[in-house]
């Protein structure tokens, strides 16, 4: 797996229009939880964006990432043997990180990752589609309507990103098997999302039973 730090990829390419909606949307799942998350996990962290939004909102926040020059404060390669302290954190949050190295890998991962968090996980997946989405605003609704209409890439072996192993709707990664995979680690989906202007991240809010 390559360090996103070695990929020569600028501020300005990393924060798209779509990146900051799905910083709008980690952020508000996140909150949604309430006063019962305080101490947070944040693995896979590239940037100190999300990290200062969390802190500014007065969470705790442990960084955690297999990247030393993002100087971290727990090295953590999720692909190899590692502890982290239990019932330490209520949610564990990871946003586009689990299709960076192979599925079964990512399948263990969230098995680790569902025994040591005190409640909850809060992540994001790539989920590639053939997608028609249609947004009607006028300045006579409060917010826009949406309607979006989605048709998994089942007939595609290759993820739309380089660097990832795979992405869900592709082929032999259905969005019943990640629940599978899901329900194995002992967690059950509380709440799901895509965004229907930007529906190539699938967030899930995830629940220690």
């Amino acid at each position: 797996m390559e360090l996103i730090s070695s990929l020569g990829i600028t501020g300005s390419q990393y924060l798209s229009k779509e990146r900051f909606i799905s910083y709008h949307h980690q952020s508000r799942l996140l909150f949604s939880l309430g006063s019962q998350v305080k101490n947070v996990l944040e693995i896979g962290i590239f940037n100190s964006l999300f990290t200062e939004i969390l802190r500014q909102n007065n969470y705790n926040v442990t960084t955690a990432d297999i990247d030393p020059s993002l100087k971290p404060d727990i090295m953590l390669d999720l692909t190899a043997e590692f502890t982290l302290p239990k019932d330490k954190f209520d949610a564990i949050v990871l946003f586009q990180v689990l299709e960076h190295f192979p599925y079964e890998k990512s399948e263990l991962a969230l098995q680790k990752l569902g025994a040591v968090t005190k409640k909850y996980l809060v992540i994001s997946i790539p989920n590639t589609t053939q997608y028609l989405s249609l947004q009607v605003k006028t300045s006579f609704l409060l917010k826009a309507r949406h309607l979006l209409w989605e048709i998994p890439q089942f007939w595609s072996t290759t993820p739309l990103c380089d660097e990832h192993y795979w992405e869900l709707g592709l082929k032999g990664y259905p969005k019943k098997r990640f629940l599978e995979s899901v329900a194995k680690a002992g967690l059950i989906v509380r709440e799901e999302y895509v965004d229907p202007t930007f529906p190539y991240h699938y967030f899930l809010i995830l629940e220690k039973i």
